[in-house]
């Protein structure tokens, strides 16, 4: 059985808002606390807490909000590489890593500027 599991948290002290999506295997449609948050970035990923029924191999993307005007949303995708059911003292979190899969898609800002590149670039031949 797959499910698809849809959250939304935000930030009250920054003001970013990020929606996180996971496809996979899943026994209950889970919800990410609200204490979850991004706990540290390294080579092998993030780590959050959830209270979601997350398992390794689910798909997940994070959409990220910046309270910036201009700024467009960021999308991360990755895949849970490892959970673990013993975060606090309590059991009642989970700590799951993720491994991001590289950003395919271009930045608002190096997408104009190869654009006027390529414009300039062709002012120049003519």
């Amino acid at each position: 059985m797959f499910a698809a599991i849809k959250e939304q948290r935000s930030s009250k002290r920054a003001k970013v808002n990020w929606q996180v999506e996971y496809t996979g295997f899943s026994s209950s449609q889970g919800l990410i606390h609200e204490g979850s948050k991004l706990v540290d970035y390294s080579q092998s990923g993030a780590c959050f807490l959830t209270m979601s029924d997350i398992q390794v191999g689910m798909e997940l993307t994070l959409h990220v909000n910046l309270p910036v005007r201009m700024a467009r949303p960021l999308v991360f995708k990755g895949v849970v590489v490892r959970v673990d059911d013993c975060a606090d003292v309590g059991k009642m979190f989970k700590e799951a890593a993720v491994r991001w899969k590289p950003n395919s898609r271009k930045s608002f800002a190096a997408d104009r500027q190869d654009q006027k590149l390529a414009h300039a670039a062709s002012s120049l031949s003519h």
